[in-house]
């Protein structure tokens, strides 16, 4: 069991930076559509290589300036406006434990399930959105 990732991007932060160009704008630049800017912006859609590549230079960037895998939990509490130490409290835990958890510095004893399951509660989503379960 590990916790869930999403790719997160920082497409419409750079897109600001840049004299608040349009998706549009970014789409025919890189040679996409405008949807697919959209998708990469919500996380809904991860990029192949060559179009995170074709990015990257578009802005000047590396990939990883660009993307990166946030957990779930994160991206969920931040969606509630909670602070770390808010969803601790509301849950009965140590704000330490939520920091372990969203920085995947646990161990399988730091994370009952019970644990995960007020955590999926507090953030109104189902266990399976915030955990992969290992296929054997």
């Amino acid at each position: 069991m590990r916790l869930a990732k999403k790719l997160v991007s920082k497409i419409k932060e750079l897109r600001a930076a840049n004299n608040f160009m349009t998706q549009q704008d970014l789409a025919d630049a890189i040679g996409v559509s405008r949807q697919t800017v959209s998708y990469l912006e919500k996380g809904d859609y991860n990029p192949s290589l060559k179009i995170a590549h074709d990015i990257a230079k578009y802005f000047g960037k590396s990939i990883d300036d660009i993307f990166e895998y946030e957990s779930v939990m994160k991206i969920k509490r931040e969606e509630f406006n909670l602070t770390q130490e808010q969803l601790a409290t509301l849950i009965g835990v140590t704000v330490e434990q939520i920091k372990k958890i969203e920085n995947e510095e646990f161990k399988e004893e730091d994370k009952p399930p019970e644990f995960i399951e007020k955590i999926a509660k507090q953030l109104k989503c189902k266990l399976e959105d915030l955990i992969e379960f290992d296929k054997k």
